[in-house]
């Protein structure tokens, strides 16, 4: 499996600083896919082995966020992107044993995400990729219904307040997809201090319910 290792943790802040290739772009977003992947694949093994408090629905909903997250990691490999790595780390264990951390992480993630295919999006259209800005789009928008799902839970159980859809406009958090991932870093989900797990984490990958699983 490939480590997170020095190397390629520079090669993210250096990314971050300079105008992308869409090799580059395509590396970093199937990095970002194979995190969230591996990521939910932790959450649902807990909550099946009793560590963590999620409902049946609420798994359900994980099991199918999970299923588009690898969708959109195998169309970006098969595009011919190179995560640069499928070693990750949790830098809160509280994340697979308590239900709030968990979601307001999720919800955090899935806010970087979105605004990293924005970037992503703009930058393709800078490079002439007309097929790539599409693709972008369509996985930055699975991934905002995923945050709205989040938030709807979150409000249920009275982690935050609000609305789930509470943004008429997606953030645009990043200039490039290279901050992005330079944020997953600092976040400690790359290359962090916390606990390893390794792509695709535990248990069978579970599409019930899920179409459209090629763009």
């Amino acid at each position: 499996m490939l480590n997170a290792t020095p190397g390629r943790i520079a090669l993210l802040a250096q990314t971050a600083a300079q105008c992308e290739t869409v090799q580059q772009i395509i590396d970093i977003a199937a990095t970002a896919e194979a995190l969230a992947v591996t990521a939910i694949g932790g959450a649902i093994q807990s909550a099946l082995d009793g560590l963590l408090a999620l409902n049946d629905e609420q798994i359900q909903f994980l099991k199918a966020a999970r299923a588009s997250e690898q969708a959109h990691y195998e169309v970006l490999v098969g595009a011919g992107a190179k995560p640069l790595t499928l070693t990750f780390t949790i830098p809160d264990p509280r994340i697979v044993t308590d239900a709030g951390v968990l979601l307001t992480t999720a919800i955090n993630l899935e806010e970087a995400f979105i605004a990293a295919y924005l970037a992503a999006a703009q930058e393709f259209a800078i490079l002439g990729q007309p097929d790539l800005v599409k693709l972008a789009l369509q996985i930055g928008g699975v991934e905002a219904e995923h945050r709205a799902h989040l938030r709807f839970y979150a409000i249920s159980a009275g982690v935050i307040s609000g609305v789930p859809n509470n943004v008429a406009f997606e953030k645009s958090l990043f200039t490039s997809v290279g901050a992005a991932a330079e944020a997953l870093v600092q976040l400690g989900f790359i290359g962090g201090d916390g606990p390893e797990i390794t792509y695709p984490g535990p248990g069978e990958i579970d599409y019930s319910g899920v179409t459209q699983l090629r763009p």
